[in-house]
């Protein structure tokens, strides 16, 4: 117990917070503005969206490569809206940088979702692009544009980015038409793993199925609109389904609203017996100090 009161003692979690936001800056495409504390990262993509006639210049760049995969990317936006919308008023200077990185997802959502009736899922070729690491300041690979739309669904990639966009309007105050275009959007059932396929497929596949992500996106409006028919299609349309984790492609354990213990309180309950340490029913690991 003393070893960890000391290792805790060490840890610095402002400074990992900080660190944790300012990496969003690093991972930014398009025409940097002047307040980039990143100062050797610069300007990158700038044609983005010229092969279909948009403006895809922004958003941010997934890992290590050079690719916009809006599936995980509109994840990550509502969660760091989630964050702000939680503890921002402990976030301290931090706030505003969230709120910026926040801002940097929102507005280029917002380009791939300005053409009537299409959603844009992805900008870049992995295949080219994992072939040649490069920075992207120098890049040479294909950014090709892939689409989803009525004839070519996409549910999952939609209502996420219907998902953030609803999220950050929370935490920005900001609500635009453009959320629940990208929501009726991602009601023409079907995954675009069969409409991009190998393009996604194997980088981000959605293995758990696209309801998940409907019903996320239903959630997420009805905090930001007070609608009810958006909580009634949560009621309606929840599934039982992996509740044991969350992440980029399964989030059935969040959709819940503590108001309706019907719902809130058992999938609350599984998925923290699924990861508390000394729960029978865990499904994750932890290292030997953290258990002790």
């Amino acid at each position: 117990m003393a070893i960890m009161e000391r290792e805790a003692a060490k840890s610095n979690y402002a400074e990992a917070l900080t660190k944790s936001i300012l990496f969003y800056e690093g991972q930014r495409s398009g025409k940097l503005p002047s307040s980039q504390r990143m100062t050797w990262r610069k300007d990158s993509a700038l044609t983005d969206g010229s092969d279909i006639g948009m403006d895809l210049v922004g958003g941010y760049y997934d890992a290590g490569d050079n690719v916009k995969f809006h599936f995980p990317m509109a994840f990550t936006v509502t969660i760091l809206s989630w964050s702000v919308i939680e503890f921002g008023q402990l976030m301290d200077s931090d706030l505003q940088h969230a709120l910026e990185a926040i801002q940097w997802g929102t507005d280029y959502f917002l380009k791939a979702t300005s053409k009537a009736d299409v959603v844009v899922a992805q900008v870049g070729d992995p295949y080219g692009d994992h072939n040649c690491w490069e920075r992207p300041e120098d890049m040479d690979t294909p950014r090709t544009s892939y689409l989803v739309d009525k004839e070519h669904p996409g549910s999952e990639v939609s209502a996420k980015i219907a998902a953030s966009l609803a999220a950050s309007s929370i935490a920005s105050q900001i609500l635009t038409q453009t959320i629940l275009l990208c929501f009726l959007t991602g009601l023409s059932r079907g995954s675009y793993n069969d409409s991009i396929g190998n393009a996604t497929c194997p980088f981000y596949c959605n293995y758990n199925g696209y309801m998940d992500e409907l019903v996320w996106a239903a959630s997420w409006l009805y905090k930001a609109t007070k609608e009810a028919n958006y909580w009634n299609y949560v009621k309606v349309n929840m599934q039982n389904g992996n509740i044991k984790e969350f992440g980029w492609d399964a989030k059935l354990w969040a959709m819940t609203d503590p108001s309706d213990s019907n719902l809130f309180i058992p999938n609350a309950d599984q998925f923290v017996c699924s990861i508390f340490p000394k729960s029978p029913t865990k499904s994750v690991s932890y290292t030997q100090l953290y258990t002790k």
